[in-house]
């Protein structure tokens, strides 16, 4: 049994390689996914295009653009004299955030006891970009009120020592946070590819029926079929790791053989799966359709996009039949947090138990196909 499941195995190994097209993409593909999109996320919000709408032309009015100027999220690139002018660059998409300093600001300054309002519009159309420019305005204005009563000689009153600590994450690096992510879904969309073309390639190329012929079992041509994805998924998991350590500098701070370990239990689910979507195929185009269509589904569960808490009830629920949910959590808590099995086993029970029963269900829907 051992031999003949081995010698499929070393036959799909060595049809793989003769695909040069697809071994390249299989393998080099990933690893650039991986790396544009960590070079993307290293970026960041910054520069943000600002338009102030001065009304007070006084020397503090001068002093806040200039602060919201001197931050990394904002620039203040325009400076205009009417509201109009100030609309017409927001609705062009010219400009992220508009701020209005009010007449007499300046003045009302020196002698409030109140707080002076400053106006600031936020471009909402991307979110994301919208939130961090509100936030660095809103530092720097805060800053700049600290400052000036400070100069006035205004005491505020300590009741309060504020002080904060970040766990797991200290600088803030969105890269820390996306890339392991990224590397849990790079590492599932190869996985299930590889596993979805192997009985759909024999179909197509008219060798399907050859094999059933053999003295191969069902059972031996489906583990000679999920070995083979399996073991190409588990490369490309470690090649993007090593990329992630080595080159983003994102932290190890768990144990690399519990990763290693959940992540197999993760693929094994995932070979399943694919070796049911490849027995149902008839070409290997509709092979990787049904991948596509599958990744959707998965990406809309599994908290890669948008927080599972964030779903209705009934999503949430669904959720947790999707192994890469559960291999998310895993990933990030492991790498970042140092978690270990202790606080993971929810998530390795759930693997274990869906590695399972996807097994077993691909094992007699394929047979059963084969047939």
């Amino acid at each position: 049994m051992i031999l003949r499941i081995g010698n499929l195995v070393i036959k799909e190994l060595l049809q793989f390689g003769r695909d040069r097209l697809l071994a390249g993409f299989i393998m080099l593909a990933p690893a650039l996914q991986l790396i544009l999109l960590a070079q993307a996320i290293d970026r960041g919000i910054t520069e943000q295009p600002v338009v102030v709408l001065d009304l007070d032309h006084s020397r503090l009015s001068r002093q806040l653009m200039t602060n919201l100027d001197n931050t990394g999220e904002l620039w203040v690139r325009f400076e205009v004299d009417s509201p109009d002018d100030m609309r017409r660059l927001l609705d062009e998409g010219q400009a992220r955030l508009a701020v209005v300093i009010p007449a007499g600001f300046a003045r009302r300054l020196s002698g409030a006891s109140s707080p002076q309002p400053i106006q600031v519009i936020a471009d909402g159309t991307n979110t994301v970009a919208a939130s961090v420019t509100m936030s660095a305005a809103s530092g720097v204005v805060s800053r700049f009120s600290a400052d000036l009563a400070a100069g006035y000689g205004l005491v505020l009153p300590e009741f309060i020592d504020f002080r904060t600590a970040i766990r797991f994450n200290p600088t803030m690096d969105l890269r820390h946070f996306s890339i392991p992510a990224q590397l849990g879904f790079i590492t599932y969309q190869v996985t299930l590819a590889v596993a979805a073309l192997g009985l759909a390639r024999e179909r197509e190329l008219g060798t399907l029926e050859q094999l059933l012929v053999t003295p191969l079992r069902r059972s031996e041509l489906i583990l000679g079929k999920g070995i083979p994805a399996l073991a190409i998924g588990g490369l490309n998991f470690l090649a993007m790791w090593a990329i992630s350590l080595a080159v983003f500098h994102v932290p190890m701070n768990g144990s690399p053989l519990l990763l290693v370990a959940l992540t197999l239990l993760f693929l094994i689910a995932e070979v399943s799966w694919g070796l049911l979507l490849s027995a149902i195929s008839r070409t290997q185009q509709q092979a990787i359709l049904f991948v596509f269509i599958q990744a959707m589904v998965d990406i809309t569960f599994c908290g890669y996009l948008v927080p599972v808490k964030n779903l209705p009830p009934l999503l949430q629920a669904i959720s947790r039949f999707v192994p890469l949910q559960h291999y998310l959590t895993i990933v990030r808590s492991i790498m970042l947090k140092g978690a270990g099995l202790d606080e993971l086993w929810p998530q390795a029970l759930a693997l274990a138990l869906l590695s399972l029963g996807m097994g077993v269900i691909a094992m007699r829907s394929v047979a059963r196909r084969l047939e």
